[in-house]
């Protein structure tokens, strides 16, 4: 419903289509390609009567309404994932150390666990590992159990 408010202490009249309001396409396009949202785009055009210019400065005017608002309206969407994970129990199966007197002498090593005992690989040699390093880790591999 439209109606025509007429004041006294204005030269003009004011045309309020509140209801009825229909932002232009085009300036509604182009407001949200600045970054806004098509709800605040629409506000700011109501606003303005379809003002570009106008609306883009009228939402950074009333950016605290805007945020306020529309952090009314949405529903609360929850991000997290609808499925179980699974436990968080993890078995080391692996780790790679260094072996050097510094990171530009030596090479890296490999322990791998196979049928319950750990193996170390050392370039072309295998052998059985009886006390693995394995605070000296430098990459740990795990497997979820």
């Amino acid at each position: 419903m439209m109606k025509v408010v007429k004041s006294k202490n204005m030269e003009f009249e004011t045309l309020i289509t509140k209801a009825n309001f229909i932002p232009n396409e085009e300036a509604l396009i182009m407001i949200m390609s600045m970054g806004f949202t098509r709800v605040q785009a629409t506000r700011a055009l109501r606003a303005t009567d379809n003002n570009v210019e106008r609306a883009a400065d009228w939402i950074f005017s009333h950016q605290s309404e805007l945020d306020f608002e529309e952090s009314e309206t949405q529903p609360l969407v929850n991000n997290e994932p609808q499925f179980s994970d699974g436990e968080s129990k993890y078995q080391l199966v692996a780790f790679i150390s260094h072996m050097g007197t510094s990171t530009m002498v030596g090479h890296y090593v490999c322990h791998i666990l196979r049928d319950g005992h750990w193996v170390i690989y050392n370039d072309e040699k295998v052998a059985f590992s009886e006390n693995p390093p394995k605070e000296l880790g430098y990459l740990y591999l795990y497997k979820r159990l």
